[in-house]
């Protein structure tokens, strides 16, 4: 099977493994020929769900508070479309969500230094950033839990699409965050004072989209930390399977065999961790 990647062309199959954080357990393994691996995330996630409901620990383990994070390889729209009509916490960055963070702005790559970063600028109060948006329904959430509403949306003098958002005053008012979150937090307590007020701007002068939906979401602080957790979860677990099991390349042919192989090395893995962590990784 012939397969196209980053890295080029190639003859196999793809193993995917799906991760618990705790104990770096494989909850789901399955292997795939059909090329990228946008179109595997869905039938995974599918599979993972059906698989807790039928042993009776949870009918839908998407609203069990469960977050899912998976790398660049799976975003693109439907994948985000998929996850925002089923209600599925989950961070999955594009490739350009580094471009985006100013913690990389003087990150050296082949072509040198990054010059695609722009001065962030400082400010005590909580960043836009730290506001929960869905662009797709035009709602922005505050750091406070609180519904904002839409004041504007519209193309700014610079020939942004933007959204623009304010706190409603009686919310702001009593606030708990009022001085972390107002520039001015007395304006609050005037009857001619404003909420909160932030902006988002949309790419591309177009209507916002379930991937402006879910960069807003990898971008936010709570984005980046929940999604750093990621590569010490999963990658271990390919370590071990590639290193120390020698799996470097599968031996086999034909979709159901490869399948079978690499689910008898993940369940060596799972059984290594049982033996080490014993009913701690129940």
């Amino acid at each position: 099977m012939d397969i196209t990647t980053s890295k080029g062309t190639i003859q196999g199959y793809n193993g995917v493994a799906s991760v618990d954080k705790k104990h770096q357990i494989i909850i789901d393994a399955q292997a795939f020929g059909e090329g990228q691996e946008h179109h595997t995330l869905q039938p995974v996630l599918e599979t993972i769900k059906a698989r807790y409901s039928r042993l009776g620990i949870s009918e839908n383990i998407y609203e069990d508070g469960i977050i899912v994070t998976a790398d660049t390889g799976f975003a693109n729209e439907a994948n985000n479309q998929y996850l925002h009509e089923n209600s599925i916490n989950a961070y999955v960055p594009d490739n350009r969500f580094r471009s985006r963070d100013p913690k990389f702005k003087n990150q050296k790559t082949k072509y040198g230094k990054r010059s695609d970063y722009k001065k962030v600028k400082t400010t005590r109060v909580i960043p836009a950033t730290e506001f929960s948006l869905d662009p797709v329904n035009k709602t922005c959430t505050c750091p406070a839990g609180e519904s904002m509403w839409l004041k504007n949306e519209g193309i700014d003098k610079r020939g942004n699409y933007k959204l623009f958002f304010e706190g409603r005053l009686s919310k702001c008012r009593d606030c708990v965050l009022n001085y972390k979150c107002m520039s001015n937090p007395n304006a609050a307590n005037t009857r001619t004072g404003h909420g909160r007020q932030v902006s988002f701007i949309l790419e591309n002068k177009r209507p916002p989209n379930f991937t402006d939906w879910m960069k807003q979401r990898v971008d936010s602080d709570k984005g980046k930390l929940i999604y750093s957790h990621r590569m010490s979860v999963v990658e271990p677990v390919f370590g071990n399977i590639g290193t120390n099991k020698r799996l470097n390349r599968f031996s086999l042919r034909g979709r159901q065999k490869v399948q079978g192989q690499w689910k008898l090395f993940c369940m060596v893995h799972n059984i290594e961790k049982l033996m080490n962590y014993g009913t701690m990784a129940a």
